[in-house]
This record gives C-alpha cells, sequence and structure tokens, in this order.
C-alpha cells in the first residue's frame, strides 16, 4: 500500500514535471509562428494543456479500467470550469473578449451538448461516436483559423504574445531562450517522463479503487481529474495575477474542447465502452450544468468574483453528490 501512494506520488510529480519541460520545449516554436500562424499556436496550446489527461486516460484503457480514464476526461473539464476558472475570477475578476466568446465559448457549449445527447441516448460509447467526437474538432479548427484571418494585425499580435505567455506560465524554464538542441533534449525528456508518469499514476489509481473499493468512476473524477490538472491551474493563476485574464479562459476552453473531443474520441475508438446509471442521472448533468453556467456567466464579458465563487461550489457540489451517489447512497 505504502509503495503504491509513493508510486502516486511520484507517478504525479513526473507528470507534472513532463509537461512543463514539453511546454518549455514549445516556446521557440510559438515564437516562431507569431502573428503568421496565431491558430496553428492556438491549437498547439491546447493539445499540450491536455497531455496529462490524455495519456492517464489512455494509458487506464489499456489496462483495462476505461471507467478511470473516462472519469478523467469528465472530471478535468469540470475541474477547468469549476475550480480553475472559479478560483482565478475569485482573485481577479476576468474580462472576456467576444472573439473568445463566439469562437471558443459557443464551441465548448454545443460540442458538450452533442456529446451528452450522443452518449445518453444508449448508455454506450461505441467506435462510431468515437469517430464522432473527433469529426467534431475540424468544425472548431477551420472557426479558428477564419476567425484568426479576419483578426486586424494589433489582435493577431495580442492574441500571438498570449500564446506564448500560456506556455511560459506553464513551463518552469520558460523566459529563457534555449538553444536548438537543448530544446530537443527537454522535449524528449519531458515526453519520457510523461509517459512514465502516466504509467505510475494510472496503476497506483487502479489499485487505491480496487484496495479500498472506490469505484472507478470516482477516483477518476476526483483523483485522477485533480492531479493532472495542477500545472492549468498554475498557468491560470499565474496569468491573472500578472493580468492576463484572456490568456487563463482561452487556455482552460481551448483544453476542455480538446479533451472532450480528441481525448474522448480516442478512447472510444481504441476500447468503446458504457456508461453506468450514476454517470447518467448525475456526472453528465453534472458536467452540462456546469459548462452552461459558465457560458451564461461570459456572456456578460466579465465573470466576477461572485461568478467565480457559484462555479467554485458547483463543483464542490457536484464532487459530493458523486462520493454520496457513488458510496453513501
Amino acid at each position: 500500500m505504502i509503495i503504491e501512494i509513493a508510486l502516486a506520488i511520484i507517478g504525479l510529480f513526473l507528470i507534472l514535471k513532463g509537461s512543463e519541460l514539453v511546454t518549455d520545449a514549445a516556446v521557440p516554436l510559438a515564437r516562431f509562428l507569431d502573428t503568421t500562424y496565431v491558430a496553428v499556436g492556438l491549437v498547439l496550446v491546447s493539445v499540450l494543456l491536455s497531455l496529462p489527461e490524455l495519456l492517464v486516460s489512455v494509458s487506464s484503457m489499456l489496462k483495462g479500467h476505461s471507467d478511470v480514464g473516462v472519469g478523467v476526461i469528465i472530471g478535468s473539464i469540470i475541474v477547468n470550469l469549476g475550480l480553475i476558472i472559479g478560483i482565478s475570477a475569485v482573485i481577479r475578476p476576468l474580462r472576456i473578449p467576444r472573439h473568445v466568446i463566439t469562437r471558443d465559448a459557443v464551441f465548448m457549449l454545443i460540442a458538450t451538448m452533442v456529446v451528452s445527447l450522443i452518449v445518453l441516448e444508449d448508455f454506450q460509447v461505441t467506435q462510431r461516436d468515437g469517430a464522432v467526437f473527433l469529426l467534431l474538432f475540424i468544425p472548431y479548427l477551420i472557426n479558428i483559423w477564419e476567425q484568426e484571418k479576419a483578426l486586424a494585425l494589433k489582435e493577431r499580435r495580442k492574441e500571438s504574445e498570449m500564446i506564448t505567455k500560456t506556455l511560459q506560465f506553464t513551463g518552469k524554464i520558460g523566459g529563457i531562450d534555449v538553444a536548438i538542441q537543448d530544446t530537443r533534449v527537454i522535449l524528449l525528456a519531458g515526453i519520457a517522463m510523461l509517459l512514465l508518469g502516466a504509467e505510475w499514476f494510472t496503476s497506483s489509481l487502479i489499485f487505491i479503487a480496487g484496495n479500498f473499493g472506490i469505484p472507478e468512476m470516482l477516483i477518476g473524477l476526483t483523483l485522477g481529474a485533480l492531479g493532472p490538472s495542477i500545472p492549468n491551474l498554475a498557468a491560470a493563476l499565474q496569468a491573472v495575477r500578472r493580468g492576463y485574464d484572456e490568456l487563463a479562459i482561452s487556455e482552460t476552453i481551448g483544453s476542455n474542447i480538446f479533451t472532450l473531443l480528441i481525448t474522448l474520441g480516442i478512447l472510444a475508438i481504441t476500447r468503446p465502452f458504457q456508461i453506468d446509471v450514476i454517470t447518467a442521472v448525475v456526472t453528465a448533468p453534472a458536467l452540462l450544468i456546469v459548462t452552461v453556467v459558465f457560458f451564461v456567466f461570459t456572456l456578460k464579458g466579465t465573470i466576477t468574483r461572485i461568478d467565480g465563487a457559484t462555479l467554485i461550489a458547483l463543483y464542490l457540489i457536484a464532487m459530493a453528490a458523486e462520493i454520496f451517489m457513488r458510496i453513501g447512497g
């Protein structure tokens, strides 16, 4: 037991450290993209910030424990909106540019509703459903590309700066000019740490769930989702403290869209799964409610401290309901 807990801590440390290194390696690329390929940079950020959740989910799926992976996917989205945005807004009200609402927030809401309806239709997610999720990501890419082309040079320059700042805040070496050869070493080291960390962390979650009699979905929704989300929280808080409000919002939404469509899509195609009644009546509605409430707040152009406290409360209520229904009920 002690060994497994130690492996969980070490695995999480490797995930966080590996995520930092991979992100650091992407900073020179983001600077190179500059204002010409802002859309590519936005997608790059979404991918990098979602890597921990993706690897933990895939690792759990390969071990035959899809519930852990599904829990991590759904839980990380609720964590991003409830905790990360909530805490950030409590610290400092978040201003939201209109193009972030029309480009990102609207699509996240639609994607969440579509995925929820597909999943709840027959309580199972097939390979066909997974393919649909992956294909849904294409309109998002097109939308990003078209909107970025329509932005003025000044706005694109600001967006480019945001991308670089996101990577710097998420990484540890960010801000230091790194030679190309050093960048490759950093990237390879980061990937190796991510893979090893995901393996150990996932194995430990499965072990803890089995030995303590905790449902695998619950362990994924709580510990599995919270751990890999730490880099996102750290980046958002650092951004808010330095006045980059838009960064905290855009990186969270982009990460959610990637996690929901790409990570869940890969999981479904590789290993189709079924959902239980509790997931249908508690987890899925919680995901929808948090997403809808967040979207309504964004329409005002500012997420206030009260809004942030509301999002945190929704997260806590959702997790309390999960624990009660899956253990206490």
